[in-house]
């Protein structure tokens, strides 16, 4: 393969991202906590709707990438991306986002009209932040937050199971912790040129974001903790301390080990992963091998 072909080949995918796909997994969480999981043609839509959201979520991260370029120039790992460090230009990278985002669509209309609301829903609101709330303070992390919730909720729209409000509620207080992390990250990393990088860091402190995370965590722990009081099947309550695990390890991965830019850092971290596989085990095992023992406290 020619070496310059290769190497445009790779600067494209670099661009779409694949590494945060990841968070499109989102859209399987209606389809397990509805205990569909050995239900085939609902596996293939929500599998249909994870590519659908993949194919979006990349046309999302070209468009980003074109709006930040200047600003990641500045960056000290960003200015390696590919529109920043010239290897894509802002023409082609446009040409390729829509692309993307067109085909997205097209799939999610092939699920169902529902899911294509749910799209173009997904689009708009990244859209927005791009051009918009990321320069609002608080608002940004509460419109990335949102975008969650929404794959969350596509997830459920694709094989056509109610949607779960505690779903809803867990998914936006996980994003939102999230979004602080990366930002003190972010204030951590850059110090005085943080706002160079991204201009609304000039409106936040690490003492700020730190506070913002300790009340997202605390809510998003009370949160699931009631989830699983409430819930059909009360042995749900095992996989809470999995939960607060979780939580507290990232806080120690954000503030000790300096990481906290990217969530995908919790599949370089053992323990992290370890404690994942726990709370899926144990989840996946109560939900469909333990029988319900009725309410465990009161009635």
């Amino acid at each position: 393969m020619d070496t310059d072909f290769r190497g445009k080949l790779l600067a494209y995918l670099e661009l779409a991202r694949p590494r945060q796909w990841y968070k499109n997994l989102l859209l399987f969480v209606a389809v397990a906590f509805s205990k569909n999981l050995s239900d085939t043609e609902l596996m293939l839509y929500a599998i249909f709707g994870f590519l659908s959201f993949c194919a979006l979520s990349a046309a999302v991260y070209a468009l980003n990438d074109i709006v930040d370029r200047e600003k990641d120039r500045g960056h000290p790992k960003k200015s390696l991306r590919p529109i920043p460090s010239g290897r894509i230009s802002v023409g082609a990278a446009m040409a390729f986002g829509l692309s993307l985002g067109s085909i997205g669509l097209v799939a999610a209309l092939l699920i169902n009209w529902p899911f294509f609301l749910t799209a173009l829903m997904y689009l708009a609101v990244a859209t927005s932040y791009s051009f918009y709330f990321k320069d609002i303070v608080i608002l940004d992390a509460i419109i990335v937050a949102i975008g969650f919730v929404i794959r969350a909720l596509a997830g459920a729209v694709a094989v056509a199971v109610p949607v779960s409000p505690w779903l809803v509620i867990c998914v936006f207080l996980l994003a939102v912790f999230l979004a602080f992390g990366k930002r003190r990250h972010e204030l951590a990393l850059l110090g005085p040129e943080a706002e160079n990088h991204r201009g609304i860091l000039k409106h936040y402190t690490l003492h700020m974001v730190e506070d913002m995370m300790a009340v997202s965590t605390s809510t998003l722990i009370m949160a699931y903790s009631m989830y699983t009081f409430l819930a059909t099947n009360q042995y749900m309550m095992l996989t809470i301390p999995f939960a607060i695990y979780g939580l507290l390890r990232y806080m120690f991965l954000v503030h000790i080990a300096s990481e906290g830019g990217e969530p995908e850092m919790i599949f370089r971290d053992v323990p992290t992963l370890i404690n994942v596989v726990c709370w899926t085990s144990v989840a996946v095992a109560v939900l469909y091998l333990a029988p319900e023992p009725g309410p465990i406290f009161g009635g």
